[in-house]
């Protein structure tokens, strides 16, 4: 194993702890603050609607989430893929250079899945576009 991978200057089986605590310590950090930023939304919220409902106006819609833009769901499945191939060709890359090409094939997984995504979304879209009646005359009854 390389000394590039031992910041501590630990043994492996120390560096493996370490690296595992540090992980569930951000999961558990990152968690925290999403829980309290959404609390602090609600309560923001509730501050608001009653004033609100103190000077007579009408309630604010709550929003749970970002609702900017509607979602196109039969492009999410072209994305994705395109994303997923892109991650498996870094992850190959980066762990064929440092680790050796067996742990670089590990890049294999989101790529495939990746490819996998990007071959239901084009099979999504020659199908849907196939169900639909041309847009310039009305549906044959």
């Amino acid at each position: 194993m390389n000394t590039i991978f031992l910041p501590l200057a630990a043994s492996g089986n120390e560096l493996g702890l370490y690296m595992g605590l540090a992980g569930l310590a951000s999961a558990i950090i990152f968690c925290g603050l999403g829980i309290y930023f959404h609390h602090r939304r609600q309560t923001l919220w509730h501050e608001t609607a009653r004033i609100a409902l103190e000077k007579g106006q009408p309630l604010p819609p709550l929003q749970d989430g970002p609702t900017d833009k509607p979602h196109n769901h039969k492009s999410n499945d072209f994305r994705s893929g395109l994303v997923l191939i892109e991650v498996g060709a870094g992850l190959y890359l980066f762990l064929n250079a440092f680790l050796g090409h067996a742990f670089g094939l590990f890049g294999a997984i989101p790529g495939f899945i990746g490819v996998a995504l990007l071959f239901y979304g084009l099979l999504n879209a020659l199908f849907s576009r196939k169900d639909k009646p041309p847009a310039d005359r009305p549906p044959q009854s």
